[in-house]
């Protein structure tokens, strides 16, 4: 069965999955910098995002993370000219909610049988960290991907 999701091993910091971001979808840097710049806390809420999701699931070729920071942003600019801060308020919501749906129905398991889910307290990065071989798993294919057609999301 084809899924539309996979795994990919990457050793990128917050910085250099930004700069990525930054440099393949160019539409968004300018109100990038200027959110930032008149909301610089946002940045402790991406990095937060960043260990939720990772830089290691991606829907086709494109990260979750990528995907849900444009998602984001643009509720962010279509919220913007009504209101900053409910914009900002909009962008947070987004990152996660998008996440969350567009991850409920996969889980990771290791070789040993544990599994991740996408829930906004259990991040992926703390899951992988919990057993460090986990990330030889994830370089070496052996994560395995699951697709559930109908999982429930609480």
């Amino acid at each position: 069965m084809y899924s539309l999701f996979n795994l990919r091993y990457s050793e990128l910091s917050f910085n250099e999955m930004m700069l990525n971001w930054e440099s393949c979808f160019v539409g968004y840097q300018k109100e990038y910098e200027l959110l930032i710049s008149r909301f610089p806390n946002i940045i402790i809420e991406l990095k937060r995002f960043s260990i939720f999701v990772t830089d290691k699931i991606y829907i086709e070729n494109c990260s979750v993370f990528d995907f849900c920071l444009c998602r984001a942003m643009n509720q962010y600019l279509i919220q913007k000219s009504n209101d900053e801060f409910l914009a900002l308020d909009a962008l947070r919501k987004t990152l996660f909610n998008t996440a969350l749906k567009s991850l409920k129905n996969i889980s990771i398991i290791d070789s040993a049988g544990s599994e991740w889910i996408a829930d906004e307290n259990n991040p992926f990065k703390h899951w992988l960290d919990a057993q460090p071989q986990r990330y030889c798993m994830l370089q070496e294919g052996k994560l395995s991907l699951i697709s559930h057609k109908y999982r429930e999301v609480a």
